[in-house]
This record gives C-alpha cells, sequence and structure tokens, in this order.
C-alpha cells in the first residue's frame, strides 16, 4: 500500500474500458482513495481550474492517455502549462500509451511536465514504483 495522505489519482482517457480498468486497479491496489476518471481532457482541465480556490491543493497523479480526439495528452499539457504553479506543482503528470511510437516517446519527455511514459494496460507495479518515486521525500 502507499501511503501518501490525500493523495488522488485523475484519469484521464477516452477509452471507458481503460478508464475503468485503470480505477479498478488503482482502487484494488490501495494506491489511493480517491480516483477520478474523465473521458474528455477538456472536462479534466475544468475540474483541475475549480481547484484554483482551493486553500489546500491535494498531492495528485494525472495518467495522462496521449492519443485522444479534440484534445490529445499533449494539448492537455499546453492548455495545463497556463495554470497557477499553485496547481501544478501538486499535480504529477504520468503520460499512458498503447501505442508508443518514437515520435510520441520523444515529445513525451521533452515535456518538463511529464514525470514518466507508461503503457497501457497499466502494470500494478511500474505505477506503484512510479508513484513512490514521485513522492519518495514525501
Amino acid at each position: 500500500m502507499i501511503s501518501i495522505p490525500d493523495l488522488r489519482v485523475i484519469l484521464i482517457d477516452d477509452n471507458e474500458v481503460d478508464l475503468l480498468l485503470h480505477e479498478k486497479l488503482i482502487t484494488l491496489q490501495h494506491i489511493s482513495r480517491t480516483v477520478l476518471a474523465f473521458n474528455n481532457a477538456n472536462k479534466a482541465l475544468e475540474f483541475l481550474s475549480s481547484n484554483i480556490a482551493l486553500p489546500r491543493i491535494p498531492p495528485t497523479v494525472l495518467l495522462l492517455d496521449i492519443q485522444m480526439p479534440e484534445m490529445d495528452g499533449f494539448d492537455f499539457l499546453d492548455a495545463f502549462d497556463s495554470y497557477p504553479q499553485k496547481i501544478k506543482s501538486q499535480c504529477h503528470v504520468i503520460m499512458v500509451s498503447s501505442s508508443l511510437d518514437y515520435g510520441d516517446i520523444n515529445r513525451t519527455y521533452a515535456s518538463p511536465m511529464v514525470v514518466k511514459l507508461l503503457r497501457k494496460p497499466l502494470i500494478a507495479a511500474e505505477l506503484k514504483n512510479t508513484i513512490m518515486e514521485i513522492f519518495k521525500d514525501f
């Protein structure tokens, strides 16, 4: 079990099956008690913007799909980059994809906001290790 008080995980993926699988994995592995799923990147941005008024932003892991219609993962990152540092400093982005082409890999690691790129479907041990690395000094 990962012991990070108030950790929340936000899933952003247009694939409903992946959302369901990843939410169950996170819940069953006791990674977080708070899992929020969005099948639309714009809705996730709206939710995060509503957090600006919060006195304290909980530590957050964003599991962001790369390939989505309307707004892909890279477009999401561009929009999220304009958010206040108060929110961005508490949000740790892990990009996820089922097709890892070389261009996506390069773009992912070129972004300073991205902590890691994981393959879909997620593997519990990889996700746990990544989250533990993010919060090693927590």
